[in-house]
């Protein structure tokens, strides 16, 4: 595969009415650490040395063995590791943020960035998580740590600001690229 997504979670700290896992603080549960390093075995086994693998959930950092997963799959042959996240923990715990930095080369954060726009970021994300964004970049702009930024777009909602938040990424030290 191109891209192996590992969901190490069904929970979430968000109740977006647009999540297409249907995550949230309540629902599922959280993969013990033998079954996700099971997953990315069977991977690794399958695939010798895959492209990319994104840990990813629901919130792969509200995961109680965050780190310990991380530090499983820095030990196995995969060539580019990403971290899918709403970024919410990136912001309030800046050294949470420096740990990231830690699996560096080859380590990527994938954050939601959605819209600018109050309105969108309600309809999309049910919250409001202007700042938690900007704190997110900030602190990843910091350490430069390898971010691309994750637009889920709806139309009539955030399409008309796709040329603003590429304009935006432009100005991030971190920011690699725009999905």
């Amino acid at each position: 595969s191109c891209l192996t997504v590992i969901e190490v979670t069904d929970r979430c700290n968000l109740t977006c009415p647009t999540c297409y896992a249907g995550s949230s603080p309540s629902y599922g549960r959280h993969r013990t650490l033998e079954e996700v390093k099971k997953m990315l075995d069977t991977i690794v086994l399958n695939e010798k040395e895959p492209d990319v693998v994104q840990i990813s959930g629901g919130e792969p950092t509200i995961h109680p063995q965050f780190f310990e997963i991380l530090d499983y799959a820095k030990t196995l042959p995969i060539r580019h590791l990403m971290l899918n996240t709403n970024g919410i923990k990136i912001a309030k715990d800046k050294e949470f943020a420096r740990q990231l930095k830690a699996y560096s080369p080859d380590f990527e954060i994938y954050l939601q960035f959605d819209s600018f726009e109050n309105s969108v970021l309600q309809e999309l994300r049910g919250a409001d998580l202007s700042e938690i964004r900007m704190q997110a970049l900030e602190n990843l702009n910091e350490l430069n740590l390898s971010t691309t930024l994750v637009i889920t777009l709806q139309k009539g909602q955030n399409d008309n600001e796709i040329g603003k938040i590429i304009d935006f990424a432009l100005k991030q030290k971190c920011v690699r690229g725009v999905t």
